[in-house]
Formats: C-alpha cells, sequence, structure tokens
C-alpha cells in the first residue's frame, strides 16, 4: 500500500490483481449480475486508484475497498431498479431467454449444495438492499462485525441490529414456505 500512495504503478497493479477476485465476487453477489458487477469492479479500482489520498493507512485496507465496492454496488441497483425493462428484451428471436427451472432431485450432495446457496440468495435477494449487502458482507466475504460497521460507515450497533432483523425476515420467510 506504501507504495501505491506513492503511485508506484506496478505497486497499483498488484493491488487490483490481488483483490480484483474479491471485489468482483463482493460486487456479483450484492447485485447478482455478471455485466453490473464487472462495472461495479472498474469503477472500484478507478475510484481506488482517485481517492488514494483518502486513504488511511492504520485501516484495514480491505475494509476500506470493501467500503467502495458495496457502496457502488449498491448505487448500481437503484440504477437497476429506475431503468424499465421491456418484455421484448427478455426474449430473443429463437424463444424465451429465460429456461424453466428443473426442480427435479439432484444427483449429488454438491448439486443440492450449490442449489441451497442458490435459494439462499435468492430469499436475501428478496430483503431490502440494506440487509442484502450487510449480510454479503458477513456471510459471502466473512467481515467482523466490526469491519462491516466500518465498511458501511455505520455503527456497530446499527449492523447488529440489521443482521438480526436480516435472519427474522428470513425465518419468516422460510416459514411462510413451510420449510423453516
Amino acid at each position: 500500500m506504501e507504495r501505491c500512495l506513492a503511485r508506484d504503478e506496478r505497486a497499483y497493479r498488484e493491488l487490483v490483481r490481488r483483490y480484483q477476485g474479491a471485489v468482483m465476487n463482493l460486487a456479483w453477489k450484492i447485485t447478482g449480475s455478471a455485466d453490473d458487477a464487472a462495472e461495479v469492479a472498474q469503477e472500484t479500482f478507478i475510484r481506488v486508484l482517485r481517492s488514494l489520498g483518502t486513504y488511511d493507512p492504520s485501516r484495514p485496507f480491505r475494509t476500506w475497498l470493501f467500503k467502495i465496492t458495496s457502496n457502488l454496488a449498491l448505487d448500481a441497483i437503484r440504477r437497476r431498479k429506475r431503468r424499465p425493462i421491456a418484455l421484448e428484451d427478455l426474449a430473443d428471436e429463437e424463444g424465451p431467454a429465460i429456461d424453466p427451472a428443473d426442480t427435479g432431485p439432484a444427483p449429488d450432495e454438491g448439486y443440492r449444495i450449490q442449489q441451497s446457496d442458490a435459494r439462499f440468495e435468492s430469499l436475501v435477494r428478496e430483503l431490502p438492499e440494506h440487509y442484502q449487502a450487510i449480510l454479503f458482507l458477513r456471510y459471502q466475504q466473512e467481515l467482523s462485525y466490526e469491519e462491516i460497521a466500518e465498511s458501511m460507515s455505520m455503527p456497530l450497533g446499527t449492523v447488529k441490529v440489521r443482521i438480526h432483523r436480516a435472519h427474522e425476515m428470513l425465518r419468516r420467510k422460510l416459514l411462510a414456505r413451510g420449510n423453516a
């Protein structure tokens, strides 16, 4: 980080290489879109380069980076919600773009785990945006409550309350679907 702060281009390339996977993963988990995630990741590293002067080296870099990524991903979700989608955009000339889901039994355990993760992500996506971001930071990026508080620029108590409320909302959704 010291070399990046000194504007060493090789150090910045190394920083991007080291963190691009984690940034893309977080952006994809929050936005649910590969295109949005790629755009958010690119913008994240542009912002990091432009904002290096505001980075406090006494703080964890990863937390600062995830804060930028989270904010940009939430902005992308908000922009997408304002953009209407025409039904014609969902299908191409050869047929519908969306295939029906296969609800048959899974052939192996790995597939069941993958499906379970997909169901969890689907449930999380039904929650308000601020709960989604906190849950993804907690369970996908495995950040501590303190790191989440710093990443999201909010008090630790707010993080704890939001995680508790998100858990309650998920529990109620599962109960309503007969899965609890």
